[in-house]
């Protein structure tokens, strides 16, 4: 998993301005009366006429608390603001709810000069590899053609009321996208700021041939969930080659043999030389470009090729 930082205020604007047209005054106003008797008392501050585009633009963060707020406090108190029949499973959503909750479709395809919304978000979290297992690419193919899934973190039938808040859109892999709907766990968000990015995920290896070879995670709280139930641990064995391929460069081109390269290549740097033979140093910025980046990433850490 990689970080998702904030979207530029510029483009929360914009996306606003999207939500506020597909959603008229008068439904925004239903969903504040409705939300207040099961939301923090703390959800809303200032001007009670911006309480909605606080709920659209609502960080992460405060999506976070609300939804344990409403799970530990207010639960039946949701349900039967949200649901015609709140004690029954799959009961129809009241009419208000429908709107937002059938209002992403639209949301989703909504185009400015002819690039649909599901693009302008991806191009605009600076994504082209999914954030849940970093494996697959999720760049667009067009205006109008992404190549990423919106997942809904906190999901649209349990959580009307978040179907178009834009931080609990996540763009990923249709793989990740397609596990993780049927499960009903606590999931780590990529949005999440409590997370540890460098520690509370990490990739190593056992074994040293194509037969033994193993990738291994550890991660932390949240996260473990994310990897077993997206199978994503199992989803990297396949990269094992990639593994080897990386031990057998380091074995053979020690620190006596990259000496020996500098004396050939006296116009070059150690750093360039590194380059040449391992690949560029990954950043926390490449991680959203790169497949595989974090567990290369790691690697390089473990194998001490940048220090």
């Amino acid at each position: 998993m990689i970080q998702l930082e904030f979207y530029s205020e510029n483009f929360e604007n914009e996306y606003w301005k999207v939500v506020k047209k597909i959603i008229d005054k008068y439904t925004q106003d239903q969903l504040i009366e409705s939300c207040k008797n099961y939301l923090p008392t703390s959800f809303f501050i200032g001007n009670k006429n911006e309480w909605f585009k606080q709920l659209i633009l609502a960080p992460f963060e405060k999506l976070r608390q609300a939804e344990e707020h409403i799970t530990n406090h207010s639960n039946k108190a949701m349900k039967k603001e949200c649901f015609y029949q709140p004690a029954k499973d799959r009961s129809p959503l009241k009419k208000v709810y429908k709107t937002i909750h059938d209002s992403y479709t639209t949301l989703a395809k909504s185009q400015k000069m002819y690039t649909s919304m599901r693009v302008r978000i991806v191009n605009n979290s600076r994504l082209t590899v999914c954030p849940y297992c970093n494996r697959d690419y999720i760049n667009c193919r067009g205006k109008d053609v992404s190549g990423a899934q919106l997942d809904h973190f906190f999901s649209k039938s349990d959580f009307p009321l978040f179907s178009v808040c834009l931080y609990n859109l996540v763009p990923v892999c249709g793989n990740c996208n397609r596990v993780k709907s049927a499960k009903s766990m606590a999931f780590a968000s990529p949005f999440d700021n409590r997370i540890e990015w460098e520690e509370d995920i990490t990739f190593s290896y056992r074994g040293t041939t194509l037969k033994d070879i193993e990738i291994v995670i550890e991660s932390k709280g949240n996260l473990g969930n994310n990897m077993k139930a997206m199978k994503i641990e199992s989803a990297y064995q396949i990269h094992s080659i990639e593994i080897l391929e990386l031990l057998d460069k380091k074995q053979m081109y020690s620190s006596s043999q990259q000496q020996e390269f500098k004396k050939v290549l006296s116009n070059l740097t150690e750093p360039e030389i590194k380059k040449i033979i391992f690949g560029p140093k990954i950043t926390k910025e490449c991680m959203r470009t790169k497949p595989l980046g974090k567990m290369m990433h790691d690697l390089h850490k473990e194998l001490k090729i940048y220090t």
